[in-house]
């Protein structure tokens, strides 16, 4: 970040540094506001018009914004093109607040976990993707969000990596998450691949015992038979990450996600 000479760009700079990835709708008054890197962006990408703050100061911060009232039609558009938009409200009314307006960020969307009809193809799933790969096996979880449609797979024995690739075509999710550091699935393959927004998460987030426990919890039984998950590690690995990831992006309830299956 290039300012923080008041409390409003240092209030700013954290939240944004908790969201790195995202573009930041950073909610002043009745529009929100979007600064340095992701101002150029969004305003490309929007074809919205790019102004600076901070210009008499000789450093001039690009920013641009759109009204909250019609955020929703923007968000969308840049959710349809592959950015995660982390959306930061004010938890206190201005008119009140005795020093800084508290704000937090209260959801963010992604390709993946978007449920707003504005993003979503009529009658078509839109599937949010996990895949693990270790030992030249590989599991995959799908989730669709909107509908709560929760499943996962292995891919063992014959070529499973290109088995996986196949099922990954024929699902067409739209967004993966993987492993950070780990190759694509689509590396060196062409089209649908070039349309999935790619999402790294740190390696612990794919270990089967934390999915497990995290599937446990959630469907609120003792073991995961009665899914067929039991003896599938892969399967509960990728549907654990989705789980997680879920979980740290929504704000709302997931009591609709009341099943899984293995498929």
């Amino acid at each position: 970040m290039e300012e923080f000479s008041t409390p409003l760009m240092r209030q700013y700079s954290a939240i944004k540094e908790r969201h790195p990835n995202a573009l930041l709708l950073f909610r002043l008054g009745d529009f929100y506001e979007l600064f340095f890197e992701d101002a150029v962006v969004a305003s490309k990408e929007l074809q919205i018009t790019l102004t600076s703050r901070n210009k008499e100061k000789g450093v001039p911060v690009p920013m641009c914004g759109v009204p909250y009232h019609a955020a929703e039609g923007y968000i969308a558009k840049l959710i349809r093109r592959g950015f995660r938009v982390a959306i930061c409200d004010q938890m206190e009314d201005s008119r009140v607040a005795k020093k800084l307006v508290k704000r937090e960020v209260t959801r963010v969307v992604t390709p993946g976990t978007a449920i707003d009809s504005q993003v979503l193809e009529p009658r078509a799933n839109n599937y949010l993707a996990a895949i693990v790969r270790r030992n030249g096996a590989a599991g995959l979880g799908l989730l669709d969000l909107s509908t709560g449609d929760f499943r996962a797979t292995e891919f063992l024995g014959e070529e499973p990596l290109t088995r996986l690739q196949d099922e990954l075509d024929r699902m067409q999710p739209s967004e993966l998450l993987l492993v950070s550091g780990a190759s694509s699935p689509f590396d060196g393959r062409t089209g649908f691949g070039s349309t999935v927004t790619e999402t790294p998460l740190d390696d612990w987030v794919f270990n089967e015992e934390y999915g497990a426990r995290l599937l446990r919890d959630h469907f609120r039984v003792a073991t995961l038979a009665g899914y067929g998950l039991e003896g599938h590690p892969l399967a509960v690995a990728a549907a654990g990450a989705i789980l997680h990831y879920v979980r740290e992006t929504q704000r709302g309830s997931l009591t609709h996600l009341d099943s899984i299956r293995f498929y």
